[in-house]
């Protein structure tokens, strides 16, 4: 079988998984818990220590570890992008043109810059576009 006969199988394999009762579950859990963390923490409920501890709790986040970071997004759109612009820097941005440039220059990671509709709920929750429970990202304090 040739590469591109073995790629076009491991596509049609990946979409029965992500049609799949299972994903469509966990997805809908991982909105859900997203919206409820976004709820929490722009009404101040939700303290940074609590952001991450459900953020990490639910088994469909995105988690990312570089060099000072640890990044956990909930609920993870299709076509969401993370990017080192460069060596101290990442870039996590969705297909709408709403990002965050996350500098890891200083001893903890921080956010410096927000493009597009970005809303921070709190010192270290930010949702990315809409408040819709999509892209709901957390950084570890």
């Amino acid at each position: 079988m040739d590469w591109k006969a073995q790629l076009d199988k491991a596509t049609a394999a990946l979409k029965g998984v992500a049609e799949s009762e299972t994903v469509k579950n966990l997805t809908t859990r991982a909105k859900q818990t997203a919206s409820d963390l976004a709820k929490a923490a722009k009404q101040g409920a939700a303290s940074a220590a609590d952001a991450v501890v459900k953020a990490t709790s639910d088994p469909a986040a995105l988690r990312l570890r570089y060099m000072n970071a640890e990044i956990t997004v909930v609920s993870p759109s299709d076509g969401l992008q993370v990017t080192r612009a460069n060596a101290n820097a990442l870039i996590i941005a969705d297909q709408e043109g709403n990002g965050l440039v996350i500098s890891l220059a200083s001893p903890k990671a921080d956010v410096t810059e927000a493009v597009g509709v970005v809303k921070k709920l709190n010192d270290t929750t930010w949702d990315l576009g809409t408040e819709d429970g999509v892209n709901v990202i957390v950084l570890k304090a």
